[in-house]
């Protein structure tokens, strides 16, 4: 399904117009209710402290009120009755009290007088359902504390449905003395009073007794809402203030929400005290929420509306240039390149008309350009294919230079060998004739495999003057057959320098084989000059040849890749690049001077190297060459190939010179043999089929230690690193194929000098 670039832009352009102010009413919404629900509850618990000073006040206020009335003198005249059991004497004493009450305000409920002693209280009340005796129980704490002596104290308590202050002061003779009674006064908070206290305290206040209200300043309330709240709050086990419940409410009656504060301690003592709960309305508040909702869903809604206008309008501005952009280039696709844009505006969109408008201009112009590429580009195919040809020929050679290695030894050792047994002078010289040319052999494979096989970059002190003779023997042939003469200007103390002779071959390869090219191309003979000199801390190597010379244009571009001056299908370019690269990262330079006519001369600088060069024994394979030992006769030798002419010419040498020989054609077959005879000495080759040379070392661990401690190791191929490691490790030699039978005949001697205590086994 299509979709316009309008539809793209706008969809998630309003989503984000839409989520962002709902996201943000929605916030705010939750903030302001919470704000509002902590201010509230912040402001219940300052009434509750507030309510609870006043609760404190009020009844030390009574408790003076009523101290300084039992100084009154009408007081101390009934003092003395208090003591008197007789009927006029409490009747006296009560239309004392019940006078008093008249004169206090309709709050006072109960007057007592407790006298000392056993006698029981007299007293007279108002306006309760109780007696005076059971009011007189109910406060014989405070009565028994006045008494006493003690500080007088105001009390809290609930009786029948109503909550007093208690206040209890002691009434004394005129004369003094101790007190000879007591008087009790409970005052009811009344509607009236908590009233009062609801105007100071700013909140609605629940007296609770029995798990009863007995007073509300609450009206037009559910009453079973209201008790319902009251009792929850207040039944509530443990200790301090909580509330209750930790949500606002709201009235079922009116809708009203209240934030709840309950004390779940009665206060007044555990027998006989009520509780309190604070109710603080949230309905100016919860109205004043409700505004700014409204106010933030209008502004939100406007906000909204207006972004997606403003959008709208500038999504369709900038679609329009576009699709006059979309037709252009399409017609820019069908090949008119003569279209163009008019800058409609100035900004990004006239940005892209005015490059748009470069671009159809430009492709003109790169059209042809691109024509030429192409060319170029098939040339340089043909170049590459070259090249991999080139790299598989290599390999190839590589392959076969290595089977060369295994007829050659047998070759070599058999011209020894007949050259030392032979007894007609006339056959030595031929003798001697195979023998040097199948040491050229060898020495032809060798470098074959030097230049043929691929070696990892490995750095080391490098003697310059023995790497070049290296290459110009490795060339040789091909020098001599094309009529060039080859000169050399060595110095003979040349430092050492620190590379990689490998890379360094193929460099001289290179410069010298340009160099006869150049020279068969122009004349039928000719000469190279290699000279070498040490020049400012560099060791120098001038190469000169006296062909036809080098063009100044093309000598401006002889390192660049791909470029050759050679028919197509004779040069991929590629050589001086990568000789110029290689020197780079020797640190050196490569400098070629030449004037058409006079020849070219190409100079390579190879930093010295400013460490001495450490020594090392160049015996290798196996860690340093064998010291002639001398030859025991009549041993045994097990002799393991898979050549039979290496098979042959160990038992000719090993028996010439007295050893008893037996010879295998593989690994297994080598180990069926062991298991019925023993030997003294192993020579094994490295590479075989089925179990190779390390495979069966390891099987001679197993079952013949002893004999694994005398083995010989031969190769026709170049050494790996792994085969190496082996040698090594476990101390052992490698004789490289084709090897002098002097130095096989040394090897055999040298194992059998060596203890036949098994080896220690080494971990790879």
């Amino acid at each position: 399904m299509r979709i316009s670039l309008q539809t793209k832009i706008l969809i998630p352009v309003l989503g984000i117009l839409i989520a962002a102010p709902a996201t943000m009413v929605v916030l705010v919404d939750r903030y302001l209710t919470d704000v509002g629900q902590k201010d509230a509850q912040q402001a219940l618990n300052t009434a509750e402290s507030v309510f609870r000073q006043l609760l404190d006040n009020h009844s030390r206020d009574l408790l003076l009120r009523f101290r300084n009335a039992a100084d009154e003198s009408s007081y101390k005249a009934i003092a003395p009755l208090a003591a008197d059991h007789s009927q006029a004497a409490e009747a006296t004493i009560r239309n004392f009290l019940s006078d008093k009450l008249a004169e206090y305000d309709d709050d006072t409920a109960v007057m007592l007088i407790v006298p000392s002693g056993s006698k029981a209280p007299v007293g007279a009340r108002r306006g309760v359902s109780f007696g005076v005796d059971e009011f007189a129980r109910a406060a014989a704490a405070a009565s028994a504390e006045a008494l006493g002596g003690g500080t007088p104290a105001p009390v809290q308590m609930s009786l029948r449905g109503a909550v007093f202050d208690v206040v209890s002061v002691p009434i004394l003779l005129p004369e003094g003395g101790q007190p000879v009674a007591a008087l009790t006064v409970g005052i009811r908070l009344a509607d009236k009073t908590v009233k009062e206290l609801k105007e100071l305290a700013h909140t609605e206040i629940l007296l609770v007794a029995d798990d009863q209200i007995v007073v509300s300043t609450l009206a037009g309330v559910d009453p079973a809402w209201l008790r319902e709240i009251a009792v929850q709050g207040t039944g509530r086990s443990g200790a301090g203030k909580m509330s209750v419940p930790f949500e606002p409410v709201a009235d079922p009656t009116t809708g009203e929400h209240f934030l709840a504060l309950a004390e779940n301690r009665a206060l007044g003592g555990a027998e006989g005290g009520f509780h309190y709960v604070l109710l603080s309305s949230l309905k100016e508040s919860r109205l004043a929420l409700a505004d700014t909702q409204q106010v933030l869903l209008d502004v939100g809604i406007a906000s909204i509306l207006l972004s997606v206008a403003v959008v709208w309008f500038s999504v369709r501005r900038l679609i329009h240039p576009l699709s006059e952009l979309r037709d252009t280039a399409e017609a820019v696709g069908r090949g008119d390149f003569s279209r163009r844009i008019t800058r409609f505006s100035n900004d990004e969109c006239g940005d892209l008309a005015e490059t748009f408008n470069r671009m159809t201009a430009n492709l003109q112009a790169s059209l042809a350009e691109l024509e030429k590429t192409v060319e170029t580009l098939k040339a340089t195919q043909a170049q590459l294919v070259q090249s991999g040809k080139l790299s598989a020929v290599g390999q190839f050679v590589a392959g076969v230079a290595h089977e060369l290695n295994n007829p050659l030894t047998a070759v070599i050792g058999f011209s020894d060998l007949l050259s030392q047994t032979v007894a007609d002078e006339k056959l030595r010289p031929q003798l001697a004739m195979i023998a040097k040319s199948a040491h050229r052999c060898h020495k032809i494979v060798q470098n074959l495999l030097s230049f043929a096989r691929q070696h990892a970059p490995e750095r080391k002190f490098t003697q310059i003057n023995a790497t070049i003779d290296e290459v110009l023997e490795f060339m040789a042939y091909d020098l001599r057959t094309s009529d060039i003469k080859v000169v050399r200007d060595f110095e003979a103390t040349l430092p050492p320098i620190w590379a990689d002779p490998h890379q360094l071959q193929q460099v001289f390869v290179n410069i010298v084989g340009n160099a006869r090219q150049a020279i068969g191309a122009a004349r039928a003979s000719g000469q190279i000059m290699v000279r070498t000199r040490v020049v400012a801390g560099f060791v120098r190597i001038e190469i000169t040849d006296d062909g036809p010379g080098i063009s100044p244009e093309n000598l401006a571009k002889i390192f660049d890749p791909f470029f050759t001056t050679k028919p197509q299908g004779q040069g991929t370019g590629l050589g001086l690049s990568l000789v110029y690269g290689m020197i780079q990262e020797h640190g050196g330079t490569i400098v070629a001077k030449s004037e058409l006519g006079r020849g070219a001369t190409f100079t390579v600088d190879l930093p010295i190297s400013t460490e001495a060069p450490v020594l090392r024994g160049e015996s290798a394979q196996a860690g340093g060459r064998l010291a002639r030992a001398a030859k025991p006769r009549g041993t045994s030798v097990l002799v393991v190939d898979d050549e039979d002419w290496i098979l042959s010419l160990a038992r000719e040498l090993l028996t010439w010179d007295g050893h008893e020989v037996e010879t295998a054609r593989g690994g297994q077959e080598a180990l069926d043999i062991l298991r019925r005879r023993h030997f003294d000495v192993v020579v094994s080759d490295w590479k075989m089929p089925g179990m190779n040379g390390i495979q069966f070392y390891e099987r001679l661990l197993v079952e013949h230690p002893r004999l694994a401690n005398r083995i010989v190791f031969t190769s026709g191929d170049v050494i790996n690193d792994g085969f190496k490691d082996f040698l090594l490790r476990n101390g052992k030699t490698c004789l490289s194929k084709p090897f002098p039978i002097g130095e096989f005949q040394d090897a055999i001697a040298s194992m059998l000098s060596t203890p036949s205590t098994p080896p220690i086994p080494t971990k790879a």
